[in-house]
């Protein structure tokens, strides 16, 4: 009566008769929508981090899986970034830990705001994101990281009324033609060429 769909459990049983021919099905259909629903909301719940609404660490690793297998139907290029915030702990010990949740959120919506077009981003786990671009032929990973460091660089108002601008170094890892590369060994990559990046200076961005 509302046009949509619903869930529901059909059980059903064959009557036969002596030989063995079916005569008649009889059965019941219950409404099964609402503990459905909930079943999938829990699931969608599962895949996300709570705190930024990203995709969490092991969502956005089967992601990538998956993107390498579609990147190599395609025969396109894709891109992985490390993203890691630069002296995060600054912000909870000078602030407050609201505060620090605060920097962590601006930072999800930077770098989703950024690849959602063409890509998808995940919280690695503390201040570490991860950002996904594919056809990086086409949507140069340079540039998004670029994008990232600028707009973040800009800043936002805190609680506290105060502008907090924030630092980030990102590494980035590129397949071009290489489709077996495991998932972990293509972050790993990504962290390596982030490190470099702390270590010459940090707010800035490399390749791998």
């Amino acid at each position: 009566i509302y046009g949509d769909f619903i869930w529901v459990l059909v059980r059903t049983a064959t009557l036969r008769d002596k030989e063995g021919n079916p005569l008649k099905i009889v059965g019941v259909m219950v409404d099964i929508d609402r503990a459905k629903k909930s079943e999938q909301q829990l699931t969608e719940r599962a895949s996300y981090d709570a705190l930024t609404e990203l995709y969490n660490r092991e969502t956005v690793e089967s992601h990538i899986d998956n993107e390498i297998s579609l990147s190599e139907a395609r025969k396109a290029e894709m891109a992985v970034l490390f993203v890691d915030v630069d002296d995060f702990k600054h912000f909870n010990d000078q602030y407050s830990h609201a505060t620090g949740d605060q920097v962590l959120k601006f930072v999800a919506r930077t770098i989703q705001s950024v690849v959602g077009e063409f890509g998808f981003a995940g919280r690695y786990g503390g201040d570490e994101f991860i950002a996904c671009i594919r056809n990086a032929e086409i949507n140069d990973p340079a540039k998004a990281a670029q994008e990232m460091i600028t707009r973040l660089d800009e800043g936002f108002e805190s609680e506290t009324g105060e502008r907090l601008r924030v630092s980030v170094s990102i590494g980035i890892a590129l397949i071009k033609d290489d489709y077996n590369t495991r998932v972990e060994y293509l972050i790993g990559k990504a962290d390596d060429a982030m490190y470099s990046v702390k270590k010459s200076g940090k707010s800035n961005y490399a390749f791998i």
